[in-house]
């Protein structure tokens, strides 16, 4: 793997932009299961989005490697990445509302902390780490604690959609490996065996043509394939390819709070002071987590170097 470094003002620019996408997912796909199922979502998402990527890919020349290593990592990163999580939360959303939904992705930090100190020599556990994600991660429960208390979710959707975040968390991992790649090509690879997997189950149990759906779901699908899919996956690659998976994980705090934030713009809910206080909290964590990440990365690779 190549090493990462620590943030800089860029790299957290594409943090706020993917979480703020991403953010906004979950109120589009409230509108898409107004008539569509959620593997129909997924299928529609993954293909739409591998169409986008392969062009861009095939306007700027970038070709995309065969060899046996690439194409597997491609296959796992495109079910672990899309398919799996897109259905699951999908499913999870037809009983679980989105603003639960955003903070149960909230527990990928925790998940990609373990397994990021077991698969990698320079993105591994902190005391620093561990008390910034606590510090975030308060936020997140000071924010939508009040709607975990009222909301009536099913365990079953709860749980697809913590499942839903374990994938993200492994996948960010796998990114990883192939640094060696640029990240438009990594998204390319991924999307493309996965819309190969999925485009068989579109035609045959959703046909385009048999498709009946009102202009705001297809809106909501077109919205879903472009920007969280398409265009944050790319940028996502980026950031676990120069600052780590563990960094990447940040944005399981920033997504709540940008839900929180476009239904106060798209649905005239207004922000209370909790808001406020958890916003706080949020950027409280991320900083403490950070703060002197890069350093302790740096000592831990020369460690193993010379042991």
């Amino acid at each position: 793997m190549t090493p990462i470094r620590k943030p800089v003002p860029g790299d957290y620019v594409r943090l706020f932009v993917v979480s703020a996408v991403w953010g906004a997912s979950f109120i589009c796909n409230d509108i898409a299961l107004a008539h569509f199922s959620p593997l129909a979502i997924t299928c529609w998402r993954v293909v739409l989005a591998a169409v986008v990527i392969l062009l861009i890919c095939r306007q700027l020349q970038l070709r995309i490697p065969t060899d046996a290593r690439s194409l597997t990592l491609f296959a796992l990163i495109g079910v672990l990445n899309s398919a799996v999580p897109f259905t699951l939360i999908g499913w999870g959303q037809q009983s679980v509302n989105s603003a639960i939904t955003a903070l149960l992705i909230a527990t990928s930090p925790f998940i990609t902390l373990l397994l990021s100190h077991f698969m990698t020599l320079d993105d591994r556990f902190s005391h620093n780490r561990l008390f910034g994600l606590m510090v975030g991660f308060s936020g997140v429960v000071l924010l939508f604690g009040h709607g975990i208390l009222i909301s009536g979710s099913s365990v079953s959707g709860m749980l697809a959609i913590i499942l839903a975040s374990a994938c993200y968390a492994a996948s960010s991992l796998l990114i990883r490996k192939l640094a060696h790649l640029r990240s438009l090509v990594i998204v390319a690879g991924s999307l493309l065996i996965g819309g190969a997997m999925l485009l068989p189950v579109l035609l045959w149990q959703f046909p385009p043509w048999q498709q009946q759906a009102s202009t705001s779901s297809i809106a909501a699908i077109l919205f879903l394939a472009i920007f969280p899919t398409a265009t944050a996956y790319v940028l996502r690659a980026q950031i676990v390819q120069l600052n780590g998976a563990v960094f990447m994980s940040n944005a399981g705090y920033l997504i709540p709070l940008f839900a929180t934030l476009w239904a106060w713009i798209f649905l005239s809910e207004i922000p209370s002071a909790i808001m406020w206080a958890a916003m706080l909290l949020i950027f409280s964590g991320i900083y403490i987590g950070q703060r002197s990440g890069a350093t302790k990365n740096t000592k831990s690779i020369n460690h193993h170097k010379h042991t």
